[in-house]
């Protein structure tokens, strides 16, 4: 989540003769203390202050927070000196510029025209940002001034992309209201996948609003395994590019570099003990010569998990590595193997049954509780023996499963409902 932006705003004041009543008081001068990454001219405008002008100890408050609301500063402080003139001094401590920024969608302007235009409002921006919504609004809020300038229509929005339940990743910056719409999608450097087939993949979003994120984030994933799965895995997506276009709406051209497919030469195990590789190999069904097909690869993954449930490792997991060979076209898949705990059969209970239909189904159970835990005959069992029947109302049988990880069992209950 996107943190809100505290700044401290502390004021003291050095006190010299007093003016007779109602004179004004001029600020004579503006420092800046504690300033690396910006200059003390752009700290001096973003605060308001005007050398010149009249100004109260509350004006300098005014300042201190219009600075600190700008999340470019993680505390701001001020003095200032009183008599003929005033000069302000303010001392800060810059905030860490650490997010990436997106412009999603602003096809009117290149990303270097659109930093540079930027850069005018924020000082020093750089394509990152800090993480505070201060900053993100701030941002924003120089991006709609970008667009009225140029007589574009439309409103800046924002959002903070991250990972499910992690930290933020980056901001994205999308205009709004009207957003152009992606009316043409193309593909260049395609040879090994035809271009139809890409866009095919993507053919949803053509009509939508345009979202560079999205086309990239797709290409990343969608786009990549369908490439993986005709073994080139070394294919690669550039920026997408866009342009205005009569179709109408923005014509979006995305750069491939393919590379080369690549065989399959063998994997190398690491991390497994409870089954040899001879046993993996064979689960995995991959054989020396083939493409290095990735959803063959997946199958054959999750037929070594099956293996593994077989024998009680119901949390096993596989990570792979491909080490490509460009001189041979060949690929060695290194497969990390995570086995986990072995589980046994816990207690197995009925619910929403009569008592003799569960002492029944009891009969039938074969897993006696001790018994090293088998995920393929809970799940046969559930197929063919549960799903077939119902009961007088009509309801259907099902299984739920309970892993006790303190214990190492598998507590299986049988409902109907």
């Amino acid at each position: 989540m996107l943190r809100s932006f505290l700044c401290a705003i502390l004021a003291s004041a050095v006190l010299t003769p007093q003016l007779p009543p109602g004179a004004e008081i001029k600020v004579a001068s503006v420092q800046v203390r504690g300033n690396q990454r910006y200059t003390a001219e752009e700290i001096a405008r973003l605060s308001g202050v005007e050398i010149g002008k009249p100004a109260t100890p509350a004006d300098f408050t005014a300042a201190a927070s219009l600075l600190a609301s700008t999340g470019l500063f993680d505390s701001v402080r001020y003095t200032y000196t009183t008599g003929r003139v005033m000069t302000v001094t303010f001392d800060v401590a810059e905030a860490a510029w650490t997010i990436p920024v997106v412009f999603d969608n602003f096809v009117w302007l290149p990303d270097d025209q659109l930093t540079a235009a930027l850069r005018a409002e924020v000082p020093s921006f750089d394509g990152t940002a800090p993480l505070n919504a201060g900053a993100a609004e701030f941002i924003r809020r120089a991006l709609d001034n970008v667009l009225k300038t140029r007589g574009i229509p439309g409103r800046v929005d924002f959002t903070a992309q991250g990972k499910l339940g992690g930290s933020v990743m980056k901001y994205l910056f999308a205009v709004k209201d009207p957003s152009p719409k992606l009316c043409a999608l193309h593909f260049a450097g395609t040879s090994g996948i035809g271009e139809r087939d890409l866009v095919g993949a993507l053919q949803a979003a053509i009509g939508d609003e345009y979202s560079r994120f999205f086309v990239s984030t797709a290409a990343e994933g969608t786009l990549t395994d369908i490439y993986r799965r005709k073994g080139f895995w070394r294919a690669s997506f550039a920026t997408p590019i866009a342009a205005l276009d009569s179709c109408p709406g923005v014509a979006v051209t995305v750069p491939v570099t393919e590379g080369v497919v690549y065989a399959w030469d063998h994997a190398e195990w690491s991390g497994n003990q409870a089954l040899n590789a001879t046993a993996l190999d064979r689960a995995l069904a991959m054989k020396s010569g083939e493409v290095a097909d990735s959803g063959r690869i997946d199958v054959g993954l999750r037929a070594v998990h099956t293996l593994y449930g077989v024998q009680g490792y119901v949390t096993q997991r596989a990570s792979i590595e491909p080490r490509l060979d460009d001189a041979t076209r060949r690929a060695v898949f290194a497969i990390a193997i995570e086995e986990g705990p072995q589980y046994h059969m816990g207690v197995l209970t009925f619910e929403g049954i009569r008592d003799a239909d569960g002492a029944m189904l009891s009969r039938k159970w074969k897993l006696k509780q001790g018994d090293v835990y088998d995920e393929s005959y809970v799940r046969t069992f559930e197929r063919e023996e549960l799903l077939p029947l119902r009961t007088v109302a009509g309801a259907r049988g099902g299984l739920e499963t309970h892993l006790d990880a303190a214990r190492r069992m598998i507590d299986v209950n049988i409902v109907f409902k």
